[in-house]
């Protein structure tokens, strides 16, 4: 008996520890009941039950004639709940339903599918997937098989909608429509996001495995309300135009990217836009919207500025006489030299302003430049400040590169800045910024901001219109503008860019050829560009074409390159409106001076205004008063040079083309 007890003794010890967890445990499970209970079941109720955010429909992106350029289209996931089925209906139907399955979802064949369900079945899964991103119409094809046509709860099928953004006119203007998704925000996508993003709804979904949530109920707790539309200013037809013949030219150049765009001068409305890059294996994507981002320097497109200023200062006339030499003029150790400067020889001899414009003689403008303004060059940079080129457009897509117009006040400024200005280096604007300038010349000094949105709407009613916005009531005198047109219809009359000029429709404006990084003597690369806007008589439109980094070999200039981009689109464009054309909407001033009503008067030494005039009667007219002319052409005076007002000698020649 007495040997027993040391072994009982030790029995009890060794289960004083189970006691004492037992004893933990049951504490546990009552703190648990009654003190964290409550709060356990919320939570597990919110972990296996859940609200879950549903993304409202996306509002779509229109033309300004109403093609579609972006919208979401509806895709859906697919799912089955085999457990809601009874056991008869799904036994005599599976075969069916897998016969069917593979006309939908290819990926398994009959055989494949009615394995898959059996198997799931007998597994106890609630979530089974049978496939993704199907249309509505496929879907509405399943609602129809065997099984799935018993409805929703007693079918067991389960479907999810979600939204894939679709470009029904592809790439054109891919870059200007944008996106906004994981990579960021960019072109209209993204600046009116908030509007098209709509409101969110809420749906009750309950978690049945990992990761996988089931719909509890058939509808949603909160709708989601869809996005609202955007009617953007582009007109398809006109965007079409622009992109293949964007497209053309970057492939006969073999340049590394390009843009065009193309403006309503009264408006501001970008009705085509193009930006495209060259890819690796040579072909072409809208890359960047190079229009809106890239700031590079002009080159002789801005010298539409520089004269204009002189001008607008009182500095100089169009008939103001300057010496270009043989066409390399040195100045404080650099060197200015016009295109036609070939080993030693060149340059246009002394010339007036309007043809050294007329023929982009970067000597004639360095010179003009230069002679009056060499002793105060903060007096043109501020002119060229209230012209507006400093600023940024502030256009509500994202990532437009910022002008840069020296001051002599800043650190990089030298000797060589101001005249360097002059012909378009050492300045930078974007091409859409530039073609604000010269769209504000067409739209008689009024800079009109770019616009790429006429109109917010939501089932196709108006609820926000995009009105003109006015940059600059007056970019300069109404005086000024009447020396500057002439002298853009010039440049396709007798200048750099007569290899444009044509019978369809008249076209005004500024070659430009910039070479790229000109400070490295290894660089041999260009910038080709073209500024106008067309008809002359009649401005409707506004264009740019900017070409970079053409193959040297097959052509560089502006005149060669870009300029025959703009004819093209010109010419395509008043293809389709020629009606629209006719005569001005707001007659000027100089209208009824241009008939063959008002009286031809000519006084003396001064040439008068003879567009709209018979063409013989003016020649008659002329002769008889000693001046030497020459026509080309019949019918009305729709050109003339020296242009109206010019003051002549009774040896000069005049030039009159008839149409």
């Amino acid at each position: 008996m007495e040997e027993k007890k040391p072994i009982l003794t030790r029995t009890y010890l060794a289960a004083i520890p189970f006691f004492v967890m037992a004893i933990l445990v049951l504490g546990k499970l009552f703190y648990i009941q009654f003190k964290e209970g409550a709060e356990l079941r919320l939570k597990s109720q919110h972990d296996a039950l859940r609200e879950i955010n549903i993304e409202a429909d996306r509002g779509n992106i229109l033309s300004s004639d109403g093609k579609l350029l972006a919208a979401s289209m509806p895709v859906y996931d697919v799912f089955f709940d085999p457990g809601t089925v009874k056991a008869e209906d799904f036994n005599s139907n599976v075969a069916l339903l897998a016969n069917k399955l593979p006309s939908v979802f290819p990926s398994r064949n009959s055989r494949q599918w009615e394995s898959y369900l059996k198997q799931n079945r007998a597994k106890g899964s609630r979530y089974v997937r049978l496939g993704e991103d199907i249309s509505f119409t496929e879907l509405q094809k399943l609602k129809s098989f065997p099984i799935f046509n018993l409805g929703r709860y007693k079918g067991g099928l389960i479907y999810e909608q979600k939204n894939y953004r679709k470009m029904p006119l592809g790439k054109i203007a891919e870059r200007t429509i944008g996106y906004d998704h994981y990579r960021g925000q960019t072109g209209i996508e993204g600046a009116f996001s908030n509007y098209l993003s709509g409101t969110d709804g809420k749906r009750l979904k309950q978690k049945v495995s990992r990761g996988i949530w089931k719909p509890v109920t058939g509808s949603y707790e909160i709708e989601p309300e869809d996005g609202l539309d955007i009617v953007t200013t582009i007109d398809t037809k006109i965007q079409d135009i622009v992109h293949h013949e964007l497209l053309k030219a970057l492939e006969q150049y073999e340049a590394d990217h390009g843009c065009a765009v193309i403006m309503d001068v009264k408006t501001g409305a970008i009705k085509g836009i193009a930006n495209l890059g060259r890819t690796k294996d040579g072909t072409y994507f809208e890359k960047r919207n190079y229009a809106v981002w890239e700031s590079t320097e002009p080159g002789s497109t801005f010298k539409l500025a520089s004269v204009m200023v002189a001008i607008e200062d009182g500095l100089i006339d169009t008939n103001t006489r300057v010496d270009t030499e043989n066409g390399i003029y040195e100045i404080h150790g650099s060197k200015v030299k016009d295109s036609n400067y070939r080993n030693g020889k060149g340059g246009y001899g002394v010339i007036s302003v309007s043809r050294a414009f007329e023929l982009s003689s970067n000597v004639g403008i360095v010179k003009l430049i230069y002679d009056k303004y060499g002793n105060d060059p903060q007096r043109f940079v501020d002119r060229l400040y209230t012209l507006g080129l400093h600023k940024t457009l502030d256009l509500p897509i994202k990532g437009e590169g910022a002008p840069k117009i020296p001051k002599p006040s800043d650190a990089s400024w030298s000797k060589i800045t101001l005249p360097w200005m002059s012909f378009g280096y050492q300045v930078s604007l974007t091409p859409l910024q530039l073609l604000t300038f010269y769209n504000a010349v067409a739209n008689n000094g009024v800079m009109i901001k770019p616009r790429f949105v006429e109109s917010i709407s939501k089932h196709g009613k108006i609820v926000q219109q995009n009105e003109v916005q006015v940059l600059n009531p007056a970019i300069c005198s109404q005086e000024t503008l009447s020396k500057i047109k002439p002298m853009l219809e010039g440049v396709v009359l007798r200048g750099t860019a007569t290899n444009i000029e044509n019978d369809q429709v008249t076209i005004a404006g500024k070659t430009g050829t910039c070479q790229l990084q000109y400070w490295k003597a290894e660089t041999r690369e260009y910038q080709a560009s073209f500024a106008g806007y067309f008809p002359t008589d009649n401005p409707q439109y506004s264009c740019i074409v900017v070409i970079n980094k053409p193959n040297n070999h097959r052509g560089y200039y502006g005149s060669a390159v870009a300029a025959p981009v703009f004819k093209a689109i010109a010419q395509n464009i008043f293809q389709d409106t020629p009606q629209e054309w006719s005569k001005p909407q707001n007659p000027s001033p100089n209208w009824l001076a241009e008939n063959d009503e008002a009286p031809l008067e000519i006084k003396q030494n001064v040439i008068p205004n003879l567009k709209g005039k018979n063409g013989y009667e003016v020649l008659s007219e002329l002769e008889n008063n000693g001046y030497r002319v020459k026509v080309s052409g019949n019918g009305k005076v729709r050109w003339q040079y020296p242009p109206a007002g010019t003051p002549v000698n009774q040896n000069a020649l005049i030039e009159l083309k008839l149409g």
